[in-house]
């Protein structure tokens, strides 16, 4: 890619605004793993040790947060509350994910 190609996705990713189907899309995405629901906590910790940690992932796990709150006061309740199985799937003995052989 060119540095002005490369300018150019960099300004367009910068100018987009999410919308709250947007928001939605990525709470639910971080939300549920391979077993089903679970909490944040979890998902963003089984990712980080498969892919490593970046210099924005603390903010984007603040930001992911911020948008869980968000849904959660217009429900008034906990988005945890209305997944099924979220502290079971939480808290499943699954086997811990491991690094491929190289």
């Amino acid at each position: 890619m060119s540095d002005e190609e490369s300018k150019f996705v960099m300004n367009f990713l910068n100018d987009i605004s999410y919308d709250d189907y947007d928001k939605l899309l990525i709470v639910c995405d971080s939300i549920a793993d391979a077993q089903g629901f679970c909490m944040l906590e979890k998902r963003f910790v089984n990712t980080t040790r498969r892919y490593g940690i970046f210099s924005f992932t603390v903010e984007r796990w603040n930001a992911t947060f911020e948008m869980k709150e968000y849904f959660e006061q217009q429900m008034n309740c906990s988005i945890y509350d209305i997944l099924p199985n979220v502290k079971e799937t939480t808290f499943i003995d699954a086997p811990l994910w491991k690094p491929p052989v190289k």
